[in-house]
């Protein structure tokens, strides 16, 4: 068993274990690229991504628009590097060829060798091989920036990564650690160098190596799973009073914050499905029945206010330009 194959089946299901060793391992992979030992056959992390040296590591992959290019880098850096230098070959994801005649022979061999504890274990050990495989992608563009500097400007101590943040931009260092660069006392030969740990070394890796675009995708993407995991979680518990208004406060604020920003698509799209909510414009229409039976008059309510209903019409449009159209063809109107 070599080193990086240890340190990878040290993994587990504990956090902050999986968390040291990540660092560990990032170590080891950039000792193995400062003695030119960082490849497989002819595949190494500057064939891979076409750069003569480590100077150009950066420019490239900020040079990738979509998030989708940078972890296909990942995966055959992943595929061809990292999983082989450990001797994890057997993680390495093939795309399968087999025709459907095949597959299924393959499903009725696997049902006749059925066996209880079989299945428990091939289930613990996808489970491992699963954290194992994540561990080796989460690590790639942390192992990539480290690779990308000179040796003098990190270190490794104590499962922390010291980087000296000179040799960073500015509004990297303001972005990832909270201060600017000009208010800090730098160490002799101009250098300062700041602890990470993993989940900070990640967070520094994605501002130097991706754009200002593909960092805006991901954290759009973390805002959207955070926002729906919280509504999520909101809307399956047993309903109250206290969380309905805390929950109308939440969505008065995005309201506002569409009106702030001119999403009046999106306004307009709240406003349709309110419109379309059965039982409660059922309410209302038994809200405004006495005045039609004693007075006459049908009054179409629109929130708190009360507009005659004999001329009512009925437009079609989930935007703005789509109801413009639907208003001015109705009504006829030209535009110039």
């Amino acid at each position: 068993m070599n080193k990086a194959n240890k340190l990878f089946n040290e993994i587990n299901n504990n956090t902050l274990n999986n968390e040291k060793r990540s660092v560990d391992i990032i170590e080891h992979y950039t000792s193995l690229n400062v003695e030119g030992k960082l490849k497989v056959n002819n595949y190494s992390l500057y064939t891979i991504l076409g750069v003569k040296n480590n100077a150009g590591i950066v420019s490239y992959l900020r040079g990738q628009d979509t998030l989708i290019k940078l972890q296909g880098i990942r995966k055959s850096f992943v595929d061809r590097v990292i999983l082989p230098i450990a001797d994890l070959q057997h993680l390495v994801e093939k795309k399968e060829n087999k025709t459907k005649v095949e597959k299924n022979k393959e499903k009725a061999e696997k049902k006749q060798n059925v066996e209880v504890d079989k299945i428990a274990n091939k289930s613990d050990e996808k489970v491992r091989f699963n954290a194992i495989r994540t561990t080796a992608n989460n690590i790639t563009f942390p192992t990539l920036f480290l690779c990308s500097l000179d040796k003098s400007n990190y270190k490794f101590k104590e499962n922390r990564v010291m980087i000296n943040v000179m040799v960073l931009a500015e509004d990297v260092v303001k972005s990832v650690f909270g201060f600017k660069k000009d208010k800090i006392g730098v160490e002799q030969g101009g250098k300062f160098f700041v602890q990470c740990n993993f989940t900070l070394l990640q967070k520094l890796s994605q501002k130097v190596l991706f754009n200002v675009k593909v960092n805006r995708t991901i954290e759009e993407e973390a805002e959207n799973e955070s926002l729906e995991e919280a509504t999520e979680e909101a809307t399956k518990t047993e309903f109250s009073e206290e969380k309905a208004n805390n929950m109308v406060k939440s969505i008065i604020s995005q309201l506002n914050y569409f009106e702030n920003n001119e999403a009046f698509d999106q306004i307009l799209q709240v406003e349709n499905h309110i419109r379309s909510l059965e039982d409660y414009n059922l309410t209302l229409e038994d809200l405004t029945d006495p005045i039609l039976r004693q007075n006459k008059t049908a009054i179409n309510l629109i929130g708190s206010i009360a507009v005659p209903n004999s001329h009512k019409v009925e437009l079609q449009g989930n935007t703005i330009n789509l109801l413009q159209d639907s208003l001015y063809k109705k009504y006829k109107v030209k535009i110039a």
